[in-house]
């Protein structure tokens, strides 16, 4: 456990030292002082810390065109934030926003905030001194003797008390201390620029009730609450309740205001959806085959329950649709991802029950609506503070699920919305196995994703799988299709490595989003390589991916490396599981390994930190390994905003809104 622990302060250290070791040209800067640079990153007493000859080969050859990589078309998160003291005002101070020259390098930017828009300038004019060095200046507003007692309050919380933990790009970062020094009093007091980056909050109980009450809901007396949702195997419930299969299909199948659809519309609208698991398709060029169980999984035993309860014959009955309720999830960590998307979205999870009502099958649904709030930061301050207040109500008591519900019909009601179909419906994305044909050949995991149309008829429609291109590309062999698919991560690296692109449908007119996505190949464990995506193994060759981060980003982001040896994941994040069962979490989720053979590397499962070994066994020591743990990162970003948001207008809530990332994942 020992060498397990100092392997990972390793990776912390090192990863930092990546970040900076493009900065090395600012070190001499006067007022730059406050930043490390990297001699005194590396640092250190323990001699077991310090890469081997071996290990920074593998470093330096697998990632030799870091600092040469294309920056994404928008402008990245600062990469360290300063503050200075202006001699003789009290009143206002210099901010300085850093970029390394490769992923930001214009002459300004304006950041339009709570104090108006507050201009960054590179250019050596007014506060900033010297040009083109990166260190972007602005005069900010603050109450210079608030900030200080701010400042040194805060740091003593964290010496009093476990630190919050800090993610960089999804990944918990530990020691991040050597990102940036603490907030050195005497440096600030001394009119020096001083980093404020890591000027944060102590780990206490309000964490912990964020992500319990705020993120990731599974609590039985919520998504079994009986006034809200419907159990389909005794007939108990409220089968018209907010948050049960019949009503939230209801108003995705709703056409006009005044009128609900009626039994048979609705069971059309269901069927029609099932109906295409029945059948092949072509998609963006991508030949869709039948998954054939669903008929005699799903369909037959629905329509067979249906009829003997009194349907007419060929009409589906929805208070025996033959799905559970086993998560309501918070995403306004994904704000800003896309247009459209500005406050995130909310998401329903349901799993497949057997027809025999005796245990879940292995089949998940999970549909995500936008969120119809404007991109203002008072709205979504307020849209935030709704899901925050839930952590003062108790789990599962009639005044939290009543809040909680108010919180859900604001997007899942028909009429919510300003789009075409009057839903927020983003996607309807499941995955299964359940459905594949028993013919002796291997079962595929699957994925699929669906959106509404409403012409000619209103209807769930598969459509591309977002963000992961055709199975054909991940055949990890040299071929023309795995060049095409390589070449364009590979050009494009600096924004997938800032988790900062959108996958395109093709390629020179040659498709590339697949209609479907499977799992071919084991999805967790060690030592055999886990499912993943990669190019190929060969070094030097055009069909492999160059950089170990990009191979990594670009992998965990499709749906069938985020599901599998990415992040060491049995296929689902949110278990499949029976009434009266409690759904378990993957460890990407959760911080504990999950179902399946999932390997937590560090082989700690207490330790609320899930560590994963790189799925294509790239990095050597400096990106080997990676700590997940996204519900305590998403509870993190919901309190950052609520306490200090944007429209705060002060120096901490600036450097925040500096260094914010959308997530530009599905998942």
């Amino acid at each position: 456990m020992k060498t397990s622990k100092q392997t990972l302060i390793l990776i912390a250290v090192i990863t930092s030292a990546v970040g900076l070791l493009s900065w090395d040209r600012f070190k001499q800067t006067d007022h730059l002082h406050g930043t490390a640079d990297f001699s005194r990153i590396l640092e250190t007493e323990n001699p077991d810390l310090w890469l081997s000859d071996d290990q920074m080969s593998a470093f330096i050859t697998d990632g030799n065109d870091w600092f040469n990589t294309p920056g994404s078309d928008k402008m990245p998160p600062a990469e360290n934030v300063l503050v200075q003291r202006i001699p003789g005002d009290n009143y206002h101070l210099l901010m300085m926003a850093v970029y390394s020259y490769e992923n930001f390098s214009q002459p300004s930017f304006t950041l339009d905030n709570e104090q108006g828009l507050i201009n960054f300038r590179d250019d050596g004019k007014e506060y900033d001194k010297v040009a083109g060095d990166g260190v972007y200046t602005a005069k900010i507003y603050s109450d210079v003797s608030e900030f200080r007692k701010l400042a040194l309050k805060m740091m003593q919380d964290v010496k009093n008390n476990k630190p919050e933990p800090q993610f960089v790009n999804r990944e918990e970062v530990f020691n991040n201390n050597c990102i940036t020094e603490p907030f050195d009093i005497q440096k600030f007091d001394k009119n020096e620029a001083v980093p404020i980056t890591n000027i944060i909050g102590s780990s206490n109980n309000l964490i912990d009730s964020i992500r319990n009450n705020c993120i990731f809901i599974t609590d039985l007396s919520v998504v079994e609450d009986p006034s809200r949702t419907w159990n389909s195997c005794t007939q108990t419930g409220n089968v018209d309740g907010p948050w049960t299969f019949k009503t939230i299909i209801k108003n995705l199948a709703k056409q006009t205001a005044n009128t609900n659809p009626t039994n048979a519309e609705l069971s059309d609208f269901v069927l029609n959806w099932l109906h295409s698991w029945q059948v092949q398709k072509v998609i963006n060029g991508d030949t869709v085959p039948p998954r054939p169980l669903i008929t005699t999984k799903v369909i037959n035993p629905w329509l067979a329950k249906s009829q003997a309860a009194g349907a007419p014959a060929g009409q589906l009955d929805m208070r025996f649709a033959p799905f559970k309720l086993t998560a309501i999830v918070n995403r306004f960590d994904i704000r800003e991802r896309a247009a459209g998307i500005p406050a995130g979205e909310g998401r329903y999870t349901f799993c497949l029950v057997d027809s025999s009502c005796t245990k879940a099958l292995q089949m998940t649904m999970v549909i995500e609506y936008s969120i119809p709030k404007k991109n203002n930061c008072d709205t979504l301050q307020a849209w935030a503070k709704q899901w925050y207040d839930l952590k003062d109500l108790t789990l599962g008591s009639p005044a939290y699920n009543a809040a909680l519900q108010a919180i859900t019909d604001q997007y899942s009601l028909w009429g919510t919305s300003n789009k075409p179909s009057n839903t927020n419906l983003d996607a309807l994305r499941t995955n299964e196995i359940e459905f594949a044909a028993e013919d002796g050949s291997k079962k595929r995991y699957e994925f699929r994703e669906f959106g509404i149309n409403t012409s000619p008829t209103r209807a769930l429609v598969q459509r591309i799988v977002a963000q992961i291109p055709a199975d054909k590309y991940n055949v990890q062999v040299d071929n023309p299709d795995v060049r095409r698919m390589v070449s364009w991560i590979n050009a494009n690296r600096g924004g997938i490595n800032h988790d900062d692109y959108v996958v395109p449908d093709s390629l020179s007119g040659i498709p590339l989003l697949g209609g479907h996505a499977q799992i071919l190949d084991t999805p967790v464990g060690v030592p055999t390589q886990p499912y993943h995506w990669n190019g190929v193994e060969t070094r030097n060759s055009p069909a492999r991916i160059k950089n170990t981060t990009t191979r990594h980003v670009f992998s965990r982001n499709t749906c069938t490396g985020c599901h599998a040896g990415e992040v060491q994941t049995f296929f689902t994040h949110v278990d499949p599981v029976f009434y009266g069962t409690e759904t378990t979490l993957s460890g990407f989720l959760s911080g504990k390994a999950g179902r399946g053979g999932a390997v937590d590397w560090d082989n700690n499962p207490n330790n609320d930190s899930m560590a994963i070994k790189d799925a294509a066994g790239r990095g050597g020591a400096l990106n080997s390994v990676r700590i997940f743990n996204d519900i305590l990162r998403r509870a993190k970003d919901l309190k950052d905003f609520v306490l200090s948001p944007p429209c705060a207008g002060t120096a901490l809530s600036i450097r925040n809104e500096l260094m914010f990332k959308p997530i530009h994942s599905v998942h």
